[in-house]
């Protein structure tokens, strides 16, 4: 200790140091929470819509509209060709619930070749039919678009852009793409 520093002076330095070492813990909590963030958030998009089925496509000056499909229904499952969402790139199919409303489905080939099976409900305009343009998917009936990736809204109607169309957790299977009937059955809109 130096004789000329005050007491004040001495009961300063130890009080920074423990700033700054809260400083740096609440530093590193921090840098640490937004990387695991990061990390689960990417996992979580990876399996909404899964692995690559298809060969990389570009929707770049392009609007591709709905076809629409028969989906087939066996055993405990809806059944549709794989073949056809890839070559049609989106596709349109309605299968009735538990309470005999036909549910709107669909299923598209993302650019990266990821496959996204789910409703074709825009809530809460009541849109059925979607679009694929460049890196958007766009509601045919209020313009709402979402991230073709990743379904994050973009622009239009906020109301709608909180309530992206529901991934059915589809797989593949023999050149078929399969979804499980009571994840339809069970559907329901959500406004």
């Amino acid at each position: 200790m130096n004789k000329f520093e005050s007491k004040k002076e001495q009961f300063a330095k130890p009080q920074r140091r423990k700033t700054s070492l809260y400083i740096g813990i609440v530093l590193a909590v921090v840098v640490a929470g937004a990387a695991i963030f990061l990390v689960s958030n990417q996992g979580a998009e990876d399996s909404y819509f899964g692995d690559s089925v298809a060969d990389a496509r570009s929707y770049i000056g392009k609007l591709v509209s709905m076809t629409q499909i028969e989906p087939e229904i066996k055993d405990s499952s809806v059944v549709i060709p794989l073949e056809e969402v890839d070559s049609n790139s989106i596709v349109y199919f309605e299968v009735e619930n538990d309470e005999n409303e036909l549910v709107p489905l669909m299923a598209y080939i993302t650019p990266t070749g990821r496959l996204f099976v789910g409703s074709s409900m825009c809530e809460p305009c009541r849109g059925r039919k979607f679009s694929l343009a460049g890196e958007t998917m766009v509601c045919d009936t209020c313009k709402t678009t979402y991230d073709i990736e990743t379904h994050e809204f973009i622009s239009g109607v906020p109301a709608c852009g909180s309530l992206p169309p529901v991934n059915m957790n589809p797989i593949v299977e023999e050149g078929n793409v399969v979804v499980d009937y009571n994840e339809i059955l069970s559907w329901r809109a959500r406004v």
